[in-house]
């Protein structure tokens, strides 16, 4: 074989791995639970797995080319988390944010970003990652309402032992006088005797 040959064959091998990392990528990025997207340098959507699709309502097609700010409720927090992880530079900044979902729902989320790269090592946009937080928010609201009820419950019961505690010390002092009352009628009693 020829070097030509070599070359083709060596071309070959490469496309053809190159087709089957493509749909390793597809397959991981389908299999995967957690919903991502990736944007661009303005914030706008490049792709987005099928988790995304779910969690957002919108599907690829209507996904790609919107904002990414836009699915959100306070869309210049999701501006300044951009511009700090992208001024800043660290590997990745998680933040809890308010999901708008295509049906206008607010859904709150957790959020990952990570700064994506070229092999030259030059900025081309992030990496979204969004978790629906909507279990543990609800679970954190029902703890809240329980401390709540059971500190109000604990403020009832100090109240009332409170209010017990003055009545039993009203009661002493009560008890102090009548036996002081006692003891004088005693006493007075026992100078008349001594009269007589």
């Amino acid at each position: 074989m020829n070097d030509r040959g070599k070359t083709e064959n060596l071309l070959k091998m490469a496309v053809e791995d190159l087709k089957d990392i493509e749909i390793y990528v597809q397959e991981y990025s389908t299999f995967l639970p957690l919903a991502v997207c990736t944007i661009n340098p303005l914030g706008i959507i490049l792709n987005s797995n099928q988790a995304f699709q779910k969690l957002t309502g919108y599907k690829e097609i209507e996904a790609i080319g919107k904002k990414m700010k836009d699915l959100f409720l306070n869309k210049e927090n999701f501006k300044d988390l951009i511009k700090e992880k992208t001024l800043k530079g660290k590997s990745s900044l998680t933040r809890k944010m308010t999901l708008l979902t295509k049906e206008e729902k607010k859904m709150p989320v957790s959020m990952a970003i990570s700064i994506r790269r070229d092999e030259e090592d030059n900025f081309i946009g992030h990496f979204i990652a969004l978790s629906d937080i909507t279990a543990f928010e609800d679970l954190r609201k029902n703890l809240e309402k329980k401390v709540k009820e059971r500190t109000k419950q604990l403020q009832e019961r100090v109240d009332e032992l409170e209010k017990f505690r003055r009545l039993t010390e009203g009661r002493e002092l009560k008890m102090v006088e009548l036996k002081e009352e006692i003891k004088k009628l005693k006493e007075e009693l026992e100078k008349q005797k001594g009269r007589k």
